[in-house]
């Protein structure tokens, strides 16, 4: 079993009205314990940015440091695997001190870099920097100015890790081009099995954070988790993206908004609520509309394909029946052997449904958001054998009730 996850951000309307670009951004990868790219490893490694909203090209700052950060982190499940260090838990803390404190050089180092190049200082690049590093049984996490990292453990609360580093007037943060960034970096281990990790910038904090007492809102948070368990990345990218440019969010929120969502089947599955409608009314009261089990995408794909499928298998049914069953046949050998005349008619009927299979695969191969190229063959076919089978059920049907009313006629 390896890591889900996806890194979604959206551009806030303060910043459409500007004509500003986004300026936040979130990536993520997955390693094995050799640290080579491995999109079924069990090490996670992502990061979240906030460019600071006075600088000039804190957008390319913002994808800069989040690029930086994973490339530079990408060799430590090996690091730590060479050393067997990651089973002792003083080490692992004090690890994660020096290692984050040095991917925070390598990013000021590339900030140097790339203002050299586009011809700025690097305070122009100003951005926050949110990383997490993840196995199933550890989790070490890294923040330099405000967003928020959420994590939760099997059976236990949603915890928030840090308090966003926020300054004595609104909206002022500390970057990773400031002179006390390594100062005011906040790193922290959490041991055990881990099973979601959400890490955003401030643009969806106070959607996502009672700020009074600091306190994640655990509705917020779970209807994401909720959704990684039953859904594919890619569908589950698509439906967060699209919420975060809604316009319910954006009445809430005018800032840029940033999600970075993982989950690991640790085995523990979620209890149901005690009442759907108290659930329901749970998420109303916050603005949010809970997660449907089945995507309203997949049921409309399912219903044409079977719909079609059923008009098809009508068809074929009466294609396959009244020529090979009730035709004359002038071959006297064909005529008298019914075995031979069986066979051949379900060698036909079989190559009919083997291309209607192939023109289904192609029309909707594309439209299906499922990534798992088995799993949308095994549903495509599934709904066409379905579609099919009522077709024929349908087309007998209809025959015999035909068939009777001509006979009571003659």
């Amino acid at each position: 079993m390896s890591w889900k996850a996806i890194a979604c951000f959206a551009e806030g309307t303060s910043h459409q009205k500007l004509s500003l670009p986004c300026q936040d951004y979130a990536e993520f990868i997955r390693v094995n314990d050799s640290g080579k790219f491995d999109n079924n490893g069990d090490v996670i490694i992502g990061a979240v940015s906030d460019g600071a909203g006075s600088c000039k090209h804190s957008d390319v700052g913002s994808k800069l440091a989040v690029e930086t950060a994973l490339k530079d982190l990408a060799d430590w499940p090996k690091y730590l695997k060479d050393r067997n260090e990651d089973s002792s838990e003083k080490i692992l803390k004090k690890f994660a001190n020096e290692d984050f404190q040095e991917t925070l050089r390598k990013v000021q180092e590339a900030f140097d870099t790339k203002a050299r190049e586009i011809n700025c200082s690097p305070k122009d690049l100003s951005c926050t920097l949110l990383v997490v590093v993840a196995t199933p049984d550890w989790l070490a996490a890294m923040q330099i100015g405000d967003g928020f990292i959420v994590i939760k453990k099997p059976e236990s609360e949603y915890q928030l890790l840090f308090h966003p580093s926020k300054g004595e007037y609104a909206n002022e943060t500390t970057f990773v081009t400031a002179s006390n960034a390594l100062e005011m970096m906040q790193v922290e281990v959490s041991f055990g099995a881990q099973e979601f990790i959400c890490a955003s910038t401030d643009g969806l904090e106070r959607l996502a954070i009672n700020i009074k007492d600091w306190q994640p809102h655990a509705p917020f948070f779970e209807m994401f988790k909720k959704a990684l368990e039953i859904r594919s990345e890619e569908e589950e990218k698509i439906s967060t993206q699209e919420w975060l440019k809604s316009e319910e969010i954006n009445k809430r929120t005018d800032d840029d908004k940033t999600l970075l969502l993982c989950w690991y089947d640790c085995g523990v599955k979620t209890l149901p609520p005690s009442s759907e409608g108290e659930k329901s009314n749970s998420l109303e009261e916050q603005g949010f509309s809970d997660v449907p089990e089945v995507s309203r995408h997949r049921y409309n794909i399912s219903s044409n394909l079977l719909i079609i499928n059923v008009l098809l298998g009508i068809v074929w049914n009466a294609i396959s029946h009244d020529l090979f069953f009730d035709i004359t046949i002038d071959n006297e050998y064909l005529s008298d052997n019914v075995d031979l005349r069986l066979i051949i008619s379900l060698l036909i009927a079989s190559i009919f449904a083997m291309l209607i299979f192939i023109i289904n695969w192609n029309i909707y191969k594309q439209k299906l958001k499922i990534k798992n190229e088995n799993q949308k063959l095994f549903y495509i076919m599934k709904v066409s054998s379905i579609g099919l089978g009522l077709g024929g059920i349908f087309y007998y049907l209809m025959r015999e009730c035909i068939v009777r009313l001509l006979s009571i006629k003659i």
